[in-house]
């Protein structure tokens, strides 16, 4: 993940989930251990399309959708993998077995939220600051079952207790050519619009 991608995470965290549209450039710089000028190139194509207006007294969050198709449009989700591995058993026990400091991403976060699936899904996608210890977890339990794709994590980027945030898995989902990736994102896209209604 680029590092203008964790200005717009943070971004679309604040708006959606702490709902929150004002922030500071320079705020937003510490709180994600970037230069002034790397939130500034974030910030300059959300400027230009009207998703965000900068001002005397910092930013505003003018059009979060527009930050969030524009996110979606440039996640390369397959840069960040850093392992994969078919494994035995099912998605749930797959996901029960991850370290400590895993948190589930795609597929797997929007299942924990809402407690089911909106759709099956053969493929376990698991962010972790430590990606070793996901391969030492997993490393020789070979199988066919459930795929477990092990994914680098930016240091400071915004996270939920056990998953990616809502804007982060949807990004995620959105890269994904799987077929039920859509019922996902469905889902996702109906939890926003009861945030903000």
């Amino acid at each position: 993940m680029k590092k203008i991608e964790t200005v717009w995470c943070q971004l679309l965290f604040d708006t959606l989930e702490k709902r929150e549209t004002h922030f500071q450039q320079q705020i937003l710089a510490k709180k994600l251990g970037l230069s002034l000028s790397t939130v500034n190139h974030a910030l300059k194509n959300l400027r230009q399309m009207g998703a965000v207006t900068i001002g005397g007294k910092g930013g505003l969050v003018a059009d979060y959708e527009k930050i969030l198709m524009h996110w979606a449009n440039h996640r390369r989700l397959n840069r960040d993998i850093v392992w994969r591995q078919k494994l035995a058993g099912s998605v749930l026990e797959i996901e029960g077995l991850l370290p400590p400091g895993s948190y589930l991403g795609a597929y797997s976060a929007v299942r924990h939220w809402f407690g089911e699936a909106p759709a099956d899904y053969n493929t376990v996608y698991v962010y972790h600051r430590q990606p070793e210890k996901v391969i030492e977890r997993f490393s020789g339990q070979l199988g066919k079952e459930t795929e477990l794709i092990c994914l680098k994590l930016m240091p400071e980027i915004p996270l939920r207790q056990e998953t990616t945030t809502l804007a982060h898995a949807f990004v995620d989902l959105w890269s994904l050519t799987d077929w039920m990736a859509k019922d996902f994102i469905d889902r996702i896209e109906e939890e926003i619009n009861d945030l903000l209604s």
